[in-house]
C-alpha cells in the first residue's frame, strides 16, 4: 500500500492460477503458466473504494514493455481494476501506473516484482 495524497491505493500482482476458474471466467480473465493479474484499487480519505482511470505498463530487465489494459469491477462498495501480464519464470517486472481518482490530481505509481509462472 502507498499513500497518494488523501488516497491509499492498494496493488498485488498474483499468478492467475491462483484465481478460481469460476472467479476468472466471471471477470473475462485468463488462467494459465506465465500469466498473472495485477490488482489495483485505491482508497479515498474516508476509506472507500473510488473510482480512477488507471493506464500503465510493464517493463522487464531487457526493456521490453507490455501495456496493461485495466477493466473495472465492482462488488457492493469495493471498486478494483484487474489487468493480465505474461511473463517468464522467475522474471522482474518494473510496472508504471497512471492513476487519476475521480475529482482528484493524477499520481503515479511505480514498483517492481518478481514473477513466477506457476503450474
Amino acid at each position: 500500500m502507498r499513500k497518494f495524497g488523501d488516497h491509499e491505493v492498494h496493488y498485488i500482482v498474483i499468478p492467475s492460477l491462483f484465481l478460481q476458474a469460476d472467479i476468472a471466467n466471471r471477470h473475462g480473465l485468463r488462467r494459465g503458466k506465465g500469466l498473472s493479474i495485477v490488482n489495483i484499487s485505491v482508497l479515498d480519505a474516508a476509506g472507500k473504494g473510488t473510482a480512477c482511470r488507471i493506464s500503465g505498463h510493464a517493463r522487464n530487465l531487457l526493456e521490453q514493455l507490455a501495456a496493461l489494459e485495466f477493466q473495472e469491477v465492482r462488488e457492493g462498495d469495493a471498486v478494483y481494476y484487474l489487468a493480465e501480464v505474461r511473463h517468464a519464470d522467475q522474471e522482474v517486472l518494473r510496472f508504471n501506473l497512471n492513476i487519476q481518482p475521480a475529482g482528484a490530481e493524477a499520481f503515479e505509481l511505480a514498483f517492481q516484482q518478481r514473477l513466477y509462472a506457476e503450474d
